[in-house]
């Protein structure tokens, strides 16, 4: 499999052959780096080409309108907000950002959502509920290739009462690209993230080789990856992997990421099948609120935050 080609979803349901063809190139791609792209995933085209609509429409307006949508204050935060400083600090980044919350229906903090353009919160709907689905479908793949049944990974996650949010991401064209990133490198905290890119810019970490990869982009495809919950719960046999967004010079770049994450009262822990007798479980269990408090300490970057969850901090990722 070439890195990132896209795994073609429409025979998973099919003949035997083309089920488990589909189910091994998950595999391969969960054991290398957690990253992988996916076509005829079932978000119909007409919904993915609103979502964009309205959030380029979004992005065109003017920076006072933009504005009147607010940022949360803290981290994390919903709403609008802004990062356009080149120097050559690491925590700085290239981009404008619209983060919103979706799941569970009781979190959607409506003065946070953008009130234009006037269609933007239905668009945000449908194809929050079209990717909540495709979501399951993978976590499903992912669960039995591990020898699991097929809902465990959702249930570990703590589906129905889990956190779902979209971030609408903008990156201009960066006068000084050599001093910044679109995002600085990091690994996603949740469990699972679906991502739909228009240019490219996302490069992944790559362990083995100390290089970073281009994720090409490819028409109507979704970057699907393991987060920081789905390591722990697979007691690291599928990890979670740094990744950033690199500014460029030249082009506009815009992506929309899902982000799927356990309740804040939910408990996360290896799942005892994975645990071997010998070795026992590495990571301790904990509420996800207190991955969240941690986060907002400042142990996210670089999986520093998931290594602090290790027991004896022995996890090397």
């Amino acid at each position: 499999m070439s890195t990132f080609k896209p795994i073609d979803l429409s025979g998973l349901n099919d003949d035997l052959e083309a089920s488990n063809s589909i189910r091994a190139q998950i595999a391969e791609a969960c054991d290398k780096n957690g990253f992988f792209q996916v076509i005829n995933h079932g978000v119909p085209v007409e919904v993915t080409e609103k979502l964009r609509e309205v959030s380029h429409k979004f992005f065109d307006l003017s920076e006072e309108e933009k504005l009147a949508c607010p940022r949360k204050p803290e981290v994390g935060g919903l709403g609008y907000g802004r990062h356009m400083t080149c120097t050559d600090s690491e925590f700085q980044h290239w981009r404008e950002v619209v983060e919103i919350q979706t799941l569970p229906l009781s979190g959607r903090e409506y003065e946070y959502w953008p009130q234009q353009p006037a269609d933007l919160g239905e668009a945000v709907e449908k194809y929050t509920a079209a990717v909540l689905d495709l979501a399951h479908r993978l976590l499903a793949v992912i669960s039995e290739n591990l020898g699991l049944k097929p809902a465990y990974l959702r249930d570990a996650l703590g589906y129905p009462n889990i956190q779902q949010t979209i971030t609408f991401q903008f990156y201009p064209p960066c006068p000084e690209p050599e001093k910044t990133l679109g995002m600085q490198p990091h690994s996603d905290i949740g469990g699972i993230t679906i991502v739909m890119q228009e240019a490219e810019g996302l490069q992944v970490f790559d362990e083995l080789n100390d290089t970073w990869e281009l994720v090409p982009h490819y028409p109507n495809a979704f970057v699907v990856n393991i987060a920081d919950q789905t390591e722990i719960i697979t007691n690291g046999r599928y990890k979670s992997s740094n990744h950033r967004v690199i500014a460029n010079s030249e082009r506009t770049r815009r992506s929309y990421v899902t982000h799927y994450h356990p309740g804040l009262d939910h408990k996360v822990f290896p799942a005892p099948e994975l645990v071997d007798a010998k070795v026992g479980p590495r990571y301790r269990e904990f509420l996800y609120k207190e991955y969240l408090q941690a986060m907002r300490v400042g142990r996210v970057l670089e999986k520093r935050l998931l290594q602090s969850f290790a027991i004896n901090n022995s996890v090397i990722s």
